[in-house]
């Protein structure tokens, strides 16, 4: 599952003048308590706009669950999850079975998220909103810090970046200082305050060997596949894990993640030491000319 698929919700609205009463958030609450799940579906399907648009997508999750429909449920969690990362539905609202299938959700999707929300926390900083700027990279850091140990080893570097960021704004938007309302000597002029950069330098290629792509069939030999690779680089520049962003071929996929584990890097380094790294490879297969 990756935070980059749209998930769209397609509600039915009544004719204006037609709305009934009855569809409610705590109707359909009540519906679902009663076991009546596909009556509740049906009023939470209908509702357009609500004041807990998140609230509605979850009692959509619990009741697609209860009928059996997992796959649906699985797409309205992770619209949910999307929405609001740190949601989880309350002991009272869910059974243990459903609350696990949320901490499922949010820890496969929150690598992705923190890494939208920081490259988009980035953006508003180059186009100068700072505001926009240090919500999110104040919301990257809370994200991360609030997830399991390995996803937090995962994104050790983007929360040092994303940390810094932070701090680099705050700087930049510091309130300047009351001026004294009686007249005085004005003040010597002091150099500004800046925080100091952070000189984060990429892993650089040294060994990146694709596996030969010899399809067995006459559609895959004529048709161009395209996929990505995450690599994470240890500081000695050796891999130390890989995995499929998106996949390239079933056929190939297994011996792209074989490969990589033999690639070789440059390090990344911050301030000039060495650091574990992540990089995205993009895969394009054509055919032979």
């Amino acid at each position: 599952m990756s935070v980059g698929r749209i998930l769209l919700f397609v509600a039915l609205v009544l004719p204006a003048g037609q709305s009934s009463g009855q569809d409610s958030l705590q109707a359909a609450k009540d519906l679902y308590a009663s076991a009546s799940y596909e009556d509740a579906l049906a009023i939470l399907t209908r509702l357009e706009r609500s004041d807990a648009p998140v609230e509605v997508q979850q009692y959509r999750a619990f009741c697609l669950i209860a009928l059996g429909r997992l796959n649906e449920a699985e797409q309205v969690i992770e619209w949910v999850v999307s929405a609001n990362p740190k949601y989880a539905p309350g002991d009272m609202d869910a059974p243990p079975r459903i609350q696990a299938i949320f901490s499922r959700t949010r820890h496969q999707l929150l690598p992705d998220i923190a890494r939208l929300k920081y490259t988009e926390a980035k953006q508003a900083l180059d186009r100068k909103d700072r505001h926009a700027a240090m919500a999110g990279f104040g919301s990257v850091v809370e994200l991360i810090d609030a997830a399991d140990a390995e996803t937090r080893r995962s994104l050790d570097e983007l929360r040092f970046l994303a940390a810094g960021f932070l701090d680099l704004t705050k700087a930049m938007t510091a309130p300047e200082a009351p001026q004294p309302t009686e007249a005085a000597e004005p003040p010597a002029e002091q150099a500004p305050v800046v925080a100091p950069p952070i000189n984060v330098t990429p892993p650089v290629a040294i060994r990146q060997m694709m596996p030969p792509w010899i399809p067995s069939d006459a559609p895959s030999r004529q048709a161009v596949f395209t996929g990505a690779i995450r690599v994470r680089i240890s500081a000695t520049g050796r891999v130390e894990g890989a995995e499929m962003v998106r996949p390239v071929h079933p056929a190939y996929d297994r011996l792209l993640l074989e490969a990589a584990m033999n690639w070789e890097y440059q390090p990344a380094r911050r301030d000039g030491v060495r650091i574990t790294s992540e990089q995205v490879v993009e895969v394009q297969l054509k055919p032979r000319q």
